[in-house]
């Protein structure tokens, strides 16, 4: 059955996440951005890369194929650990592509605005982050990875993993790849923890995600482990302490 994009953004509860890796320039203080700011929709770049790679295809599911074929031929895995001194540094796409190299969140976020921005719904495209499980005596671990509103056979759609570095099967069309509900590809993908896209952030409640790492190694859900003083609460009292104007 395919469904509006009302019900897809409706399906599951909404609730700010926000995102504090970064600092200010010059300053060690870290500043707070909300997540669905990552997931860039109007971008020259990324409309250079469109048209050059010819990413944009004659339906939805050839462009979400060429483009995940795309990010896993282009962008090399570097853990953030090592490619900054932030244990988890969430790049934008422009800095994704002009670096050559990401951890797994920043080629998650590539891959959907390209998605975005080749004429895919945003409704249809979705950045997560929760458990992926190599096998079932395997320790879970964190990972980000983006999922694809697929059309399928008999006029259905459901969504599918596009993984670029954990378990990449670019070589497997959107209507042929493992339903994410039952654990993509061989069915590592396990509980999610939050997931956005440029329009909406899903989750239980309201969550801030700070300089802790998402991959590799991590065993626990991140909303247990957030300190206050990065919460959009505090980032508003901050701010107003500064302003002035009454709005007069």
């Amino acid at each position: 059955m395919i469904r509006s994009s009302d019900y897809w953004n409706n399906k599951w509860r909404q609730a700010p996440i926000t995102y504090g890796g970064r600092a200010l320039r010059g300053s060690t203080e870290r500043i707070v951005c909300d997540v669905k700011n990552f997931v860039t929709a109007n971008d020259a770049i990324l409309d250079e890369i469109i048209h050059d790679y010819r990413l944009k295809r004659n339906s939805h599911n050839a462009t979400a194929q060429a483009i995940q074929k795309f990010v896993v031929s282009f962008l090399g895995y570097l853990d953030d650990e090592e490619g900054s001194e932030c244990p988890e540094f969430w790049q934008f796409p422009f800095e994704s592509l002009q670096s050559g190299v990401g951890d797994c969140e920043d080629g998650a976020i590539l891959i959907a605005s390209l998605m975005i921005q080749s004429g895919i719904p945003s409704y249809r495209v979705k950045v997560c982050a929760g458990y992926v499980q190599e096998a079932q005596t395997a320790p879970q671990g964190g990972h980000a990875y983006c999922i694809y509103l697929a059309d399928r056979s008999w006029n259905n759609q459901n969504w599918v993993v596009l993984d670029w570095c954990y378990y990449e099967d670019s070589e497997t069309a959107p209507e042929n790849k493992p339903l994410a509900k039952e654990g993509g590809y061989n069915g590592v993908y396990g509980e999610l923890w939050f997931t956005f896209n440029n329009e909406y952030s899903w989750n239980q409640s309201n969550l801030e995600i700070d300089a802790r790492r998402i991959s590799r190694n991590r065993s626990a859900p991140l909303k247990e482990e957030f300190p206050i003083e990065m919460s959009l609460e505090s980032v508003m009292t901050k701010i107003k302490k500064k302003v002035v104007f009454n709005g007069e």
